[in-house]
């Protein structure tokens, strides 16, 4: 006789996930329903997010999952989430940051005003919104995106070690090279080897083992990143 198959330990919580419509958001969202997490889905392509939705529910039918569009440039858009969150599930366990730009390549003289914003204002910004209601690896001639995540780095770290003594893990995850759309857009002198890069797959199962350690362990940060240079 099979003995029944007990729930896993993170069963049961909630995660809000953004930048869940597509690569690195929508491959954490498979590996965290498929531990039994309750899922808030959010991004600014809601079509995608109905989409991934229904293919959650038929996957993982015990994961619950709330989507709803979010533009994390728009503070009164993540409070709404984070509202909205408690109100449909009562709790937030886990806040996965994932929502990302990249600008064009080039000098930093030659990078508008707008790409700088737009870059500024999700991977930062939003970033500091959502903490307060990756990446380590610089590339040459995208220094604003560099600029942005540098930072990111900074504010993790120092919400880290404010949150540690209220058993609040806050971690940085900082993957090297994925082989994502957001390269899709970018025009480079050399083609990037993307047969050799990371795939989201790698980054969702990083996020999977950090969440499933004991819970006095605590995982400062942690990188990963192609065997192979890439870029």
């Amino acid at each position: 006789m099979t003995a029944p198959r007990q729930p896993h330990r993170l069963s049961g919580q909630v995660a809000i996930i953004t930048g869940a419509s597509q690569g690195i958001g929508e491959a954490i969202a498979h590996h965290l329903a498929r531990l039994g997490l309750h899922l808030v889905l959010c991004a600014r392509n809601t079509q995608k997010l109905a989409q991934l939705a229904d293919r959650l529910r038929q996957e993982a039918p015990d994961s619950k999952t709330l989507t709803l569009a979010c533009d994390v440039r728009k503070h009164e858009q993540v409070q709404a989430v984070v509202e909205e969150t408690r109100k449909a599930f009562g709790r937030i366990d886990v806040l996965i940051n994932n929502a990302g730009v990249a600008p064009h390549t080039g000098l930093m003289q030659e990078i508008s005003i707008e790409d700088i914003d737009r870059t500024i204002d999700t991977n930062l910004k939003g970033s500091i919104y959502f903490m307060k209601v990756a990446g380590k690896t610089a590339y040459p001639f995208w220094s604003i995106y560099d600029a942005s995540k540098f930072g990111l780095h900074a504010v993790t770290e120092a919400v880290a070690e404010e949150q540690r003594t209220n058993n609040i893990k806050v971690i940085g995850i900082y993957p090297g090279a994925v082989d994502t759309s957001i390269w899709d857009d970018i025009h480079w002198d050399q083609e990037p080897k993307r047969e050799g890069m990371l795939r989201a797959d790698d980054v969702a199962e990083s996020v999977a083992f950090i969440l499933q350690q004991p819970p006095k362990v605590f995982i400062k940060e942690f990188e990963i990143s192609p065997l192979q240079p890439t870029v």
